[in-house]
């Protein structure tokens, strides 16, 4: 077949060890170029030889000769003669087995054959050639080889390669709807590669993430506190070496105080706004859990009566089955005990009957449902009251103690009645624990205000802020069996910072918010900046790798950059330095953006590929709906991809602020390996530069071995000691 490998040869196929035999000899007996010869060279050559010549290889030249022989009479009788059975559907493949027939320039022919019953004639065609086969009266043995048969034939084929060709070019079209969307992603990932800054990009991101989300939270009903709790997880309060980067709720804190002219240099003055604010926070998260307590309880009721009817109409099902069971041919009605159990497992309830109730199931069923539709029903609401009051004990992170099964004889105005009075006395007395008679809080802040003794900076306030939600509580681990202290929440300034946003514009909050982000991403910037500055700070322009000069050279000024050849980074003017750190810190989170941005494409794009052969194979189901599908899959296809892009989008947003790179060598930037250094210095330095090496590498050995003779034997290394110099650390400080 073709563009497999194999090839009708006319005669059958020669061994190789034959045609060696045959050269060989050819070659002994005076042919010197017997491996160039022609097979019909050889044939000749071996005739015009004695037959005491063949020797030993006498049945390998017969063989060789009736090879030949056989050969010539299949040419003769015309060659190879293929015959085929119908005609395929595609010219190609009817093409494909007629050269079977003449391979290589041998002579060769075909035909085939063809029935009125083939799926080809059948389909097109095969009827007008039946119909003309009657009119004319022909015997339906007799074969029919003309001219309009072939065309038809042709036609046909025409015809079907042309539908096989829509349907590849519709096929085509949905793999396009793809194509364009991974060449924009694609395109994307290459340009976060190679491009120098991402800066630009991810505050685009963060631009439109916050403009989206701002305007949405102000028109929520319950108010804007999913955005202040956004803002606070995508950017909480950073603690980098002493300085407290505060986050968007803190900061709006921070403002409401300045307003109301809180005074840091009196204590008094401290402690009394911060226990106005805790109390005012502790009352806005007491509206927001009595409200939510409200949605819970109206969340719970409309899902028992569902369940109720639920179980109603099961009941009446199961009921009216027993009334009109016959049993089958050869086995008995069911027993009472397989009923109740059957019932049981409907119900998904613990039922309990006795067995005079088990057996009036057969005998008078309507009695045993109205026993059991009551016990149903109390039931359901003592398993909703359950989740109820379990949901309750978690967000409080105390037991209400409200008794279940004394709810559950009660209305449900008296139950709602009863789970808000309780709820509200018990968030009382956490007021009151913290701000009120207890004053937890304001003995906490009168310890921490007098070791400040004064001194109260704007740090020291944000830190108050940070520390008054957290507490402490001891608790049994069951594990361990032992008393362990953890760490709860207290209060949460979620709701309270939430009421300070209300009313106000949207874009002015959204410009606010952006604002905010922006000085906090500046300010991480800059102490990127200033660790790398450290570490750069003594290194020359000739020590640096090619990006990092890059940067410097894009915010340094041509005299500044040529200084630096001489002099160490150290060196440069104050303003020139800082925009060195600048420019350092602002390479140091386009590497942090790089990973970033790339693990979220390649996690949400794989998943993006899954959801896409999902909707490939579904959408065929659109034609039962008089819906194209292509049509509809563009569509879905559409909304799939902004959705990507979206979650995309929303995935750089919320950890732009908190990522942590899991290569962190990537952040080492700035000085050339060691190698590359090596291989710029030229020979003569090279030598030089080993010679020194030596020498300190000796002197080191000898200060070693100095420092070996005086200590003493008994001398112990102290614990800390394993902080070792290495050598390359102490020819460092040599040469410095």
């Amino acid at each position: 077949m073709a563009g497999r490998g194999v090839d009708i040869k006319l005669g059958g196929e020669l061994p190789e060890e034959i045609i060696a035999e045959v050269n060989r000899i050819l070659h002994r007996a005076g042919y010197a170029d017997s491996y160039d010869m022609t097979m019909e060279q050889r044939r000749q050559a071996l005739l015009q030889m004695d037959h005491a010549e063949y020797g030993i290889y006498e049945s390998q030249v017969q063989a060789f000769l009736k090879f030949m022989d056989d050969m010539e009479r299949v040419k003769s009788l015309g060659g190879l003669h293929v015959i085929g059975s119908e005609r395929h559907e595609a010219r190609r493949i009817d093409n494909q087995l007629r050269g079977r027939a003449a391979r290589q320039g041998d002579p060769g022919s075909s035909r085939f054959y063809l029935s009125m019953q083939d799926e080809l004639m059948r389909l097109f065609g095969g009827q007008q050639a039946e119909a003309l086969m009657q009119r004319l009266r022909i015997d339906d043995a007799l074969p029919l080889e003309v001219g309009l048969v072939g065309r038809l034939v042709e036609q046909s084929q025409t015809r079907v390669e042309g539908a096989n060709f829509d349907v590849r070019k519709h096929l085509l079209e949905y793999d396009d709807v793809l194509n364009t969307q991974r060449q924009r992603i694609y395109s994307q990932r290459d340009l976060i590669f190679t491009k120098d800054d991402l800066s630009e990009d991810v505050s685009e991101m963060l631009r439109a993430e916050v403009l989206r989300r701002v305007p949405e939270a102000l028109k929520d009903p319950e108010g804007p506190w999913r955005l202040i709790a956004w803002l606070d997880q995508i950017q909480p309060t950073h603690d980098l070496g002493g300085a407290l980067i505060p986050s968007y709720m803190i900061q709006l804190l921070l403002e409401y105080l300045k307003e109301q002219s809180i005074d840091l240099s009196s204590p008094a003055s401290v402690r009394a706004q911060l226990i106005a604010l805790a109390r005012q926070a502790l009352e806005a998260e007491q509206e927001h859990l009595l409200a939510s307590t409200r949605n819970l309880l109206d969340h719970t009721r409309s899902r028992m009566e569902d369940m109720v009817q639920e179980i109603r109409d099961a009941l009446d099902t199961f009921f009216a089955s027993l009334e009109d069971e016959q049993p089958e041919e050869g086995t008995a009605l069911r027993s009472p005990r397989e009923l109740a159990e059957e019932l049981a497992g409907l119900t998904r309830l613990p039922l309990r009957l006795t067995p005079e109730q088990q057996r009036l199931l057969r005998s008078d069923p309507d009695q045993v449902r109205q026993l059991i539709q009551p016990q149903v029903e109390a039931a359901i609401r003592q398993q909703a009251l359950t989740r109820l009051v379990g949901a309750i004990e978690r967000r409080m992170e105390e037991s209400p103690g409200l008794d279940v099964v004394q709810l559950a004889r009660q209305e449900w105005d008296e139950i709602e009645q009863q789970v808000l009075t309780t709820v509200n006395r018990l968030f009382n007395r956490r007021i009151d624990r913290l701000v009120g008679e207890g004053d937890q809080l304001g003995k906490e802040l009168d310890i921490v205000l007098a070791r400040l003794n004064g001194n109260m900076r704007a740090e020291h306030l944000t830190s108050l802020l940070l520390m008054m939600p957290l507490g402490s509580r001891t608790t049994f681990d069951k594990k361990t069996h032992r008393r362990v202290s953890q760490q709860t929440a207290r209060l949460t300034y979620t709701y309270f910072a939430g009421h300070l946003l209300e009313g106000r514009d949207p874009e002015q909050a959204a410009e606010d918010v952006l604002a905010h982000l922006e000085r906090t991403r500046s300010i991480l910037q800059t102490l990127h900046g200033m660790s790398a500055w450290q570490r750069l700070s003594s290194a020359r322009w000739s020590d640096l790798d090619e990006p990092t000069r890059k940067s410097l050279q894009a915010a340094l000024s041509e005299d500044a950059c040529r200084n630096l050849e001489t002099t160490p980074l150290h060196s440069l003017p104050p303003d020139e330095a800082q925009q060195a750190i600048q420019a350092l810190g602002r390479r140091a989170l386009t590497e942090i953006y790089r990973q970033l941005l790339l693990g979220v494409i390649t996690e949400l794009w794989v998943d993006y590929l899954t959801q896409m052969e999902a909707l490939r194979v579904s959408i065929g189901l659109e034609a039962y709906g008089q819906r194209d599908p292509l049509v509809q899959y563009k569509s879905r296809a559409s909304e799939l991809f902004q959705n990507l892009l979206r979650d995309m989008r929303l995935g750089v947003v919320s950890r732009m602020f908190t990522y942590r790179p899991r290569d962190l060598e990537a952040l080492q930037f700035g000085l050339k390996p060691e190698q590359e250094i090596a291989a710029e210095l030229s020979p003569a330095a090279a030598s030089e530069q080993k010679q020194v090496e030596a020498s300190i590498d000796a002197g080191d050995d000898a200060e070693e071995a100095e420092l070996a003779e005086e200590t003493p034997a008994e001398t112990v290394a102290p614990s800390g000691a394993g902080q070792t110099i290495s050598r390359s650390q102490k020819r460092r400080r040599r040469r410095r």
